[in-house]
């Protein structure tokens, strides 16, 4: 076993669009493995209950110089529907 120091830096973002819909954010640096990561989300409740959700998410290596390559990317939608009988 051996101790290390790692330092990580966070920062979120929300924005709210109207009472039912809204974006929001996330960076994240960690130094331990030297990659960054974003993370980028938009919700809409388009009738009480029932919801769409978009999610972009992605991660880059810093440990080489220049602007940092792309490790991992996805984008997944959700939807949600409540029925009410």
């Amino acid at each position: 076993e051996r101790s290390f120091t790692s330092t990580v830096f966070r920062s979120r973002v929300t924005y709210t669009l109207t009472p039912r819909m809204f974006v929001s954010a996330l960076l994240q640096y960690t130094s331990a493995t030297d990659q960054a990561t974003t993370n980028a989300r938009f919700r809409w409740e388009y009738e009480p209950g029932s919801e769409l959700f978009v999610v972009y998410s992605d991660g880059r290596s810093t440990a080489v110089g220049g602007f940092p390559p792309l490790e991992n990317r996805s984008l997944v939608v959700k939807i949600t529907r409540l029925f009410r009988w």
